[in-house]
């Protein structure tokens, strides 16, 4: 079968544009790979405000991942900036939470904070912490297509049947208890907040006039409420309620 002189071109310039997009992905990688050892140097120099500045333009660049955050963190622990060092380090536990050095830098440098009210996670919530939110999402959907494939099987072998209230009532509680993980993740992905600055008045209303309520510290952990332009209503751990500047704290 012969190929038509247009059709033949056309898949010329498919596969060139193939190559093409794939040299530049592999010179972005190679160059982001530079960048991220380049910061690496740098921060082994003691140049952290240099190492900063190569971590966070990888980040600018729509580039993100656990050790990035993690070097980051660290960088500016160094610094002295404990409240951005917590902030990186809770980003980065969002995608390695398993990650040992993680886990000592990041409750060395919570252990930092002044008057820290917040409580340390339950057994059950911690557990849950050691997976991301794309793991869980994972075995929810392998969960849900093994039960829909057990309940099939089960249709036409009479022995399976026999075994679909215990197994399934098994799975329904295992898929419950993922699926509240995931609900618990996802409910909290745009409201955690680190206070970055080294402390924070928190008002019973959003003015400078208002009286203060409580203070918050450097690195500690707040969750938003509500956002009125240059003011933020926010939640301490314990529960307390509080207004306090946007500039003062930033969004995990």
């Amino acid at each position: 079968m012969k190929i038509r002189p247009s059709v033949f071109l056309y898949i010329i310039i498919l596969f060139s544009s193939f190559m093409l997009v794939n040299t530049v992905s592999a010179r972005q990688e190679r160059g982001a790979e530079f960048s991220f050892q380049k910061g690496n140097i740098y921060y082994e120099e003691g140049k952290y405000d240099t190492a900063i500045k190569e971590y966070s333009q990888l980040l600018e660049q729509g580039l993100e991942s656990g050790n990035l955050y993690f070097n980051l963190g660290n960088s500016y622990f160094k610094k002295g900036e404990l409240g951005k060092a917590i902030l990186n380090y809770e980003r980065a536990r969002r995608l390695i939470p398993r990650d040992g050095d993680l886990k000592t830098n990041y409750q060395f440098a919570v252990s930092k904070i002044a008057y820290n009210t917040s409580e340390g996670p339950s057994w059950f919530k911690e557990r849950f912490n050691m997976v991301t939110l794309n793991e869980v999402t994972i075995i929810l959907s392998c969960f849900f297509i093994s039960i829909l494939l057990f309940l099939m099987v089960s249709i036409f072998v009479i022995r399976i049947r026999r075994y679909s209230y215990i197994v399934l009532g098994v799975s329904l509680i295992v898929f419950m208890t993922f699926a509240y993980s995931m609900y618990s993740k996802v409910s909290v992905l745009d409201s955690e907040a680190v206070i970055i600055s080294q402390s924070a008045e928190a008002k019973y209303e959003p003015a400078d006039s208002a009286t203060t309520h409580f203070s918050l510290y450097e690195g500690m952990k707040v969750y938003v409420l509500e956002l009125k332009k240059e003011w933020v209503k926010v939640k301490r751990p314990d529960g307390k309620i509080g207004w306090i500047r946007t500039i003062e704290m930033e969004k995990i």
